[in-house]
């Protein structure tokens, strides 16, 4: 993992859980608007948003498929490659 996630806002998303006797929910916590690569070294956002704006996940941001990615880091990363 090269990228972690890197994101601006979370929020918590209800999921439903289904039992053989009932159907209740577990909240899970999601990313907010577009996420951003964030260097597994250094820290740093690819495309320089300042660190500390973002909430670091721990999920590999290249594989992330359901998720709305920054442009600039996209691009950045993409170039990259």
């Amino acid at each position: 993992m090269r990228y972690r996630t890197g994101a601006e806002r979370l929020q918590q998303v209800p999921a439903l859980v289904h039992r053989p006797d009932t159907v209740f929910r577990v909240g899970r916590t999601a990313p907010v608007g577009p996420t951003h690569a964030v260097h597994v070294v250094t820290g740093a956002a690819v495309c320089g948003v300042s660190a500390a704006a973002l909430v670091v996940l721990n999920e590999d941001w290249e594989a992330a498929c359901f998720v709305e990615k920054c442009p600039a880091c996209f691009a950045a990363v993409a170039g990259d490659a």
